[in-house]
């Protein structure tokens, strides 16, 4: 009767204190040495969302995912553009490059991270009637767009689907045009302005990525985001290849 009553004590406990589970193709053990399949997967008790999924590779239900080759996930980032080409941290969220059609420079978009592609584009536009972007530089580096005081790029984007930004990172990747003089770059939003340091971007080849914050001028979920770039406050000439905007958003 002892050996019954054991028996049926055993019976009722089952996996309340949680469980091995080898998805269902072998045999589980409580303590953990019954035969596993590749991806064995241990939960609470059932569901899984409680504890911890071990599929290809680790994914923690409650955020982080690690693959079969060790890449860290967040699990639901929204900016989709990978590593900043500038080094920048975060993820790309929007990139652009200047092209040269026989002197005129033309904007291609490389790369577009966001959630909402709706809006993404940019050009260079000038004060003056008749105005014409000029490639130029195109011996010493990789040449670029010209940007001085009489005109400016702007990205026209949309930040909608990004629910909180932490950290935003806009990057040039060129030089000072002025011989004399190395330069800097300006920014502004609807939101604010900022600006690099004086002489932040050298004059002298090769050329580079010039990082700058501009977390306080771009806000979260905002269908209307409007970034307008300029030269200045020092060297009011640059030549710009590239520009790149990252963020470490949700």
């Amino acid at each position: 009767m002892r050996s019954l009553a054991a028996v049926v004590l055993l019976a009722a406990c089952g996996h309340t204190h949680g469980a091995l589970d080898d998805g269902g193709g072998g045999q589980g053990s409580d303590g953990g040495s019954g035969p596993r399949d590749a991806a064995a997967h241990l939960d609470s008790g059932g569901g899984g969302d409680g504890g911890l999924d071990l599929d290809g590779g680790v994914r923690l239900d409650g955020g982080v995912r690690l693959d079969g080759g060790g890449h860290l996930d967040s699990g639901g980032g929204v900016i989709t553009g990978g590593p900043c080409l500038s080094g920048a941290p975060g993820a790309a969220a929007f990139r652009i490059l200047w092209g040269d059609a026989n002197g005129t420079a033309y904007v291609e978009t490389t790369l577009d991270g966001l959630p909402d592609k709706s809006r993404g584009q940019a050009g260079a536009y000038g004060y003056e009637i008749g105005f014409t972007p000029q490639y130029v530089d195109p011996f010493l580096g990789a040449g670029g767009v010209q940007l001085d005081d009489s005109d400016f790029i702007d990205l026209e984007l949309t930040t909608a689907g990004v629910a909180s930004i932490s950290t935003a990172t806009l990057s040039i990747f060129g030089r000072s045009l002025s011989v004399d003089t190395d330069g800097s770059f300006n920014w502004q939003t609807f939101i604010g302005t900022g600006a690099t340091a004086t002489d932040f971007v050298s004059n002298v080849p090769p050329y580079r990525w010039y990082s700058a914050d501009m977390t306080t001028e771009i806000a979260p979920d905002d269908a209307n985001t409007l970034i307008r770039i300029k030269a200045g406050p020092s060297s009011g000439v640059l030549v710009v290849n590239q520009i790149e905007l990252c963020l470490v958003a949700d």
